[in-house]
């Protein structure tokens, strides 16, 4: 897969025909999922794949922004053990999941699950996990060219109208510090190398609940420190979700290119303090060996 093209082709989509996905095509869903990259291989997943018509009217209220589920005639979730970094697991699991679908030209959108018990009871699963993401799939109906929302607080809105599907929040330039909080990073070829200009690029479009990327990047040396701010208006979930997305991003870019990559390190670095990462933030990991 095009993973560069995958990422910036992404979209969510909200409004579904009638029309079922083959059979044939939910079979290489899931072996898609059972061969993806995993975080942590020793946090246990598994997936579902819901096409009963009436699903919509048990996840309506239950699961999805303001309860919506947007009608789709297929659900996809990801199962989860809950352990260490099994929400970062299940973000990167389930962006993977977002661009196999891109790729198979099916459309999709995330749901938000504010109440894992309950969505595990309208899904009449008797898995002993957790459902940690669902998605909404199938084919959807025509999008009309309408000003995007961006939600900054219930007080503070933006209006973007949104050009060849590319609408990020933040701006990578924002989105990433050199050597320490706040100092600005030189995106001049000459001091920036392409590869991770274009991994930090694909992060900055990984999705994430209500568009407010959370999370920004340090790049010190040769490694690239990622931190979160716990937003109140933002569960832990959605936050864990959308980091494991923007993980997703940056290393699928990167490492395809590179192959002595070695991956994200889930934990803090010694040297953290010298970051002076503000206390609002913390410290999830880092990418090392650039």
């Amino acid at each position: 897969m095009d993973y560069k093209q995958l990422i910036e082709d992404r979209q969510s989509v909200r409004e579904y025909k009638k029309k079922e996905i083959p059979a044939e095509d939910l079979n290489e869903i899931r072996n898609f999922f059972e061969k993806a990259s995993r975080l942590d291989d020793g946090i246990a997943t598994e997936i579902g794949i819901y096409t009963d018509p009436n699903m919509k009217n048990r996840l309506e209220g239950v699961v999805g922004y303001r309860g919506m589920a947007f009608g789709a005639p297929d659900y996809i979730v990801v199962y989860s053990e809950k352990k260490a970094h099994y929400l970062y697991n299940a973000g990167y699991l389930g962006e993977q999941l977002c661009l196999k679908l891109t790729d198979m030209e099916i459309d999709h959108c995330w749901l938000t699950v504010q109440d894992p018990a309950a969505a595990k009871r309208a899904l009449l699963t008797e898995t002993d996990k957790e459902p940690v993401v669902i998605l909404a799939a199938g084919y959807g109906k025509p999008v009309s060219m309408k000003p995007r929302l961006d939600i900054n607080t219930p007080s503070s809105l933006k209006f973007k109208q949104r050009e060849a599907h590319i609408a990020p929040k933040i701006a990578q330039d924002d989105l990433v510090y050199a050597q320490t909080w706040g100092a600005p990073a030189d995106w001049d070829e000459s001091a920036m190398d392409p590869l991770l200009d274009a991994a930090f690029y694909a992060a900055s479009l990984a999705p994430s609940f209500l568009n407010r990327q959370p999370y920004r990047y340090i790049l010190r040396n040769n490694t690239v420190v990622l931190c979160v701010k716990q937003e109140e208006n933002t569960t832990v979930t959605d936050t864990g979700l959308d980091v494991g997305a923007t993980m997703f991003n940056f290393d699928i870019i990167y490492a395809q290119r590179n192959t002595g990559s070695h991956g994200w390190i889930l934990g803090i670095p010694k040297w953290a303090d010298e970051l002076h990462v503000p206390e609002d933030y913390s410290i999830i990991g880092y990418y090392p060996n650039l």
